[in-house]
């Protein structure tokens, strides 16, 4: 849907802090009702050269795909209008081009707050169905496309949950195409944590940064903060046993939990696919088919 941006302006007050419910490097994002639906209203950023990619990068991905673990874009708005500026001391007109895009409204928020303390707020058969919507998600991409879309920027934050804590893949804004080179602005851009070697020494691109970034959102759900930390610290068999033996502690506590043999083990489960997606070289990572099919036999 083609949105004017008087409209979006109305229906979020004219962008107004009580209407802000995020911010993020490449825009802030603002909640909205259209037609008695919920929508976030993301409104980019005014950089010269760099917020006209970004835009075109998330709309034209994004238009291509229909996931239930994948964000559902609405519509968007691409306006030029003129404004008073002050400029050298006097008020001249100035053109700015407007880029907002229009999604659902997801009432949970972000992954990020819900394991931004140390452990994670989540009980366990809700960390696994986020991991494996997680995956699900992914694989739409990477797999369910005429050309693969390589998201690039999978972290946390880009991670929203609803109402009933199902997770949708967000934040598009570095995602390309398996037939798109790496554009010159964009390179290095993202978060550090969750960059694959490979990307941060070359700028190489594959199936495999997303998978990479896969395995650093899981060792954050099941260790917390400190997770990166102690996974290089330790040996992989030390950090399975640690971060199992932590996750039985808490499983123990519910004494009516009846699914606490197969829980373990879909904890234990996880850890492993999270070490093997961190793999140095990326030929070894799996890939996020091996990985749903891992998922689907430990269900």
């Amino acid at each position: 849907m083609d949105f004017t941006f008087a409209l979006l302006d109305t229906i979020t007050k004219s962008f107004s802090e009580e209407q802000k419910i995020a911010s993020g490097g490449y825009g802030d994002i603002y909640r909205a009702v259209h037609n008695g639906e919920e929508i976030a209203v993301k409104r980019l950023h005014h950089f010269q050269g760099l917020d006209d990619q970004q835009f075109q990068n998330e709309f034209r991905n994004l238009s291509k795909v229909s996931h239930k673990n994948v964000i559902r874009l609405i519509g968007y708005c691409y306006e030029s209008r003129s404004k008073y500026m002050k400029h050298n001391g006097e008020l001249v007109f100035a053109k700015m081009m407007e880029r907002l895009l229009c999604f659902e409204y997801m009432q949970g928020g972000s992954l990020e707050k819900y394991i931004a303390d140390e452990p994670c707020r989540l009980d366990w058969p809700t960390c696994y169905k986020i991991i494996q919507g997680i995956c699900d998600g992914l694989n739409h991409l990477h797999n369910a496309q005429e050309k693969a879309i390589f998201h690039l920027d999978l972290k946390p934050s880009n991670i929203l949950l609803g109402k009933n804590m199902t997770p949708k893949i967000s934040g598009f804004d570095l995602s390309v195409d398996s037939t798109e080179g790496m554009d010159p602005i964009a390179m290095r851009r993202g978060t550090l944590e969750y960059m694959p070697p490979e990307y941060i020494d070359s700028g190489i691109i594959s199936n495999k940064f997303d998978v990479f970034s896969l395995g650093s959102i899981i060792i954050r759900m099941m260790d917390g903060h400190g997770g990166p930390y102690r996974y290089s610290e330790m040996s992989p068999n030390q950090f399975i046993e640690y971060v199992s033996e932590n996750w039985k502690k808490r499983l123990e506590k519910l004494s009516e939990h009846s699914s606490y043999e197969m829980d373990i083990l879909q904890v234990q489960a996880c850890v492993e696919i999270a070490f093997r997606c961190l793999e140095a070289d990326r030929n070894k990572r799996p890939s996020i088919e091996e990985i749903i099919c891992e998922l689907g036999l430990r269900q």
